[in-house]
């Protein structure tokens, strides 16, 4: 059984990609690496939003874990757009719930863990005040 995903209201940050033909494979539709390279792109956007460029960031921010529902085939031409919310947050590490939609049809749904680090260790830290109260703003339901 498919998991129901919520609506675009549920969504408060949204990041919008275009189809490429090169997104397509054998079977006419978009392929499903393509489904992880539009979560990436809407993960990065709300990351840059809430925490500056990676490169200028107070702390570091690695993927730790993403899962995804594929809900229905996508086809070239077109654009789609994806949802973004902060699901949970933790000592170190915080989730982000994704959907991604074609018109007002959710095509999939993601949700990733992406674990803060320390820039010089390279190990787990714990999430610094103002990105903890940045990362609040973008809250489901807020």
């Amino acid at each position: 059984m498919k998991p129901t995903p919520p609506g675009p209201a549920h969504f408060p940050f949204w990041t919008e990609e275009k189809l490429r033909i090169a997104d397509t494979d054998l079977n006419g539709h978009i392929n499903n690496g393509a489904y992880g390279a539009f979560f990436e792109a809407g993960r990065g956007e709300l990351l840059t939003e809430i925490a500056g460029p990676p490169q200028t960031r107070e702390v570091a921010m690695a993927l730790a874990r993403v899962e995804i529902d594929y809900l229905a085939e996508l086809h070239y031409p077109g654009r789609v757009r994806i949802g973004t919310c902060v699901a949970r947050i933790g000592g170190s590490s915080f989730s982000l719930q994704q959907a991604l939609f074609a018109g007002e049809a959710c095509h999939a749904a993601a949700l990733s863990v992406m674990v803060v680090l320390d820039r010089e260790t390279r190990r787990a830290t714990a999430i610094p005040p103002a990105l903890r109260a940045a990362l609040n703003a973008w809250m489901q339901g807020q």
